[in-house]
């Protein structure tokens, strides 16, 4: 019997101008609900002197006021972003707390359906899982197993284990784990314990890297795929958008967007200003599927481009994204050079004799030099060598001077949930 190619084949190989068309019709009814249902969007509409009848086009998305992350526009309460009644919430997620309070996101039975079985599966398939994978997810975000249930794969509990590392080591031993899933900044160290214990990972069984929850150096995703041999594919969503938005398949150029459940706009951080294909700015979603607490213009922090449209030699036809870089946040101005904590990243990564654990020291919000903490090898004896050698790659590759201090290796703390890069003097 022949393996289907695409999880839901109408949706992903769509021509485009059926998608925008679909695109529009959700937004008109999208746009409509959440005015009429919510006193939040009902304020924000009157104030931005707009109507849902003067949303007929998608281009029209732009007289629409931006709404702010949720974790830090904490003045507006629950119940006047709710559009459902109360009975009708059939479950809560929250934020992360990352960057301000943890807040609860209500689901209604029909939201759970679309978004935590039928867009994780669909993300998952395209990423390439299929029925006969063993799936071992270490993130705790118990919304993905839902996905991964849903496309039949087998799957270990996360309360497998206890929650101990060395007992979720064996586990992916002995249950011959396929798939794995790991935030990018934990799970090299994962794989180090793993060795450590005596569990070559090239001879585990897992043939595939899923990587949620934060954004990676390209570099890194290379040294991990020529060391143990294993692709490391990209997920991208927040819970309160949908959890999958989008995933990469197997031509790796970006990530397929669920299009028809939202629009994401690229804007510039400043101004609001929508930018280009293929410049990076701040995300924008506005989600076409939400009953429970809708979402429009909705500026989730995350840094990332949408990249020109062009066809997919995996046949899909859905417009593709970059990977994120990071959040808006965490942008510094070092000199006239505005970098993330993944361009640094993305150059120590290459850099033989550097452990890879580093922090960034912010005295001020604008410096004149990249200050730096990072971890060096214990082989490394010349130590002002290697640091000659990193300040010279930042500068040719980054364009800004430094000052580092190199530590000896388990010197810098370890995260244990989402890499914080960055140190506020």
């Amino acid at each position: 019997m022949e393996e289907r190619k695409f999880w839901n084949e109408e949706i992903e190989t769509m021509p485009l101008e059926k998608l925008r068309k679909l695109q529009e019709e959700r937004l008109q009814h999208t746009v409509e609900w959440a005015y009429t249902r919510t006193k939040f969007y009902r304020r924000l509409f009157d104030q931005a002197g707009v109507k849902p009848e003067d949303i007929t086009t998608l281009e029209d998305i732009r007289k629409l006021p931006f709404t702010m992350d949720i974790e830090v526009d904490t003045d507006v309460p629950l119940k006047d972003r709710l559009a459902i009644p109360e009975d009708e919430i059939k479950m809560f997620h929250s934020t992360s707390g990352t960057v301000g309070a943890v807040v609860p996101i209500p689901f209604s039975k029909k939201e759970t359906e679309f978004f935590f079985t039928e867009g994780e599966a669909r993300a998952r398939w395209t990423m390439g899982v299929r029925p006969s994978d063993v799936v071992q997810v270490l993130t705790r975000f118990d919304c993905c197993f839902q996905g991964y249930r849903e496309l039949g794969a087998s799957l270990i509990l996360m309360s497998a284990g206890r929650y101990n590392p060395d007992h979720q080591i064996q586990l992916t031993r002995d249950g011959r784990v396929t798939i794995i899933e790991h935030m990018p900044s934990l799970l090299l160290g994962y794989f180090e314990r793993m060795e450590q214990l005596g569990a070559k990972v090239q001879e585990t069984n897992i043939r595939m890297i899923s990587g949620v929850g934060e954004g990676w150096a390209e570099s890194y995703k290379r040294k991990v795929e020529e060391k143990y041999g294993i692709p490391f594919m990209t997920l991208y969503g927040a819970v309160e958008t949908s959890p999958c938005f989008a995933s990469e398949c197997e031509a790796r150029k970006g990530m397929h967007i669920s299009s028809d459940a939202g629009i994401i706009e690229v804007v510039d951080p400043k101004t609001g200003e929508p930018l280009p294909e293929g410049e990076e700015g701040e995300l924008v979603f506005t989600i076409l599927a939400r009953e429970a607490m809708p979402l429009l213009r909705y500026k989730v922090g995350d840094v990332g481009s949408l990249l020109p449209y062009e066809p997919c030699s995996c046949g899909r036809t859905l417009p593709r994204m970059s990977y994120v870089k990071g959040r808006v946040s965490q942008l510094m101005k070092i000199g006239e050079k505005k970098i993330l904590p993944i361009d640094v990243e993305e150059v120590i990564a290459k850099i033989e004799g550097l452990e890879g654990e580093f922090r960034i020291i912010l005295e001020k919000p604008e410096m004149d030099k990249l200050k730096l903490k990072l971890e060096h090898k214990p082989e490394v004896k010349e130590l002002k060598t290697l640091r000659e050698k990193v300040e010279e790659a930042i500068l040719n590759e980054i364009g800004v001077r430094s000052e580092l201090e190199l530590v000896p290796q388990g010197s810098l703390q370890r995260v244990t949930f989402k890499a914080q890069r960055v140190e506020k003097l």
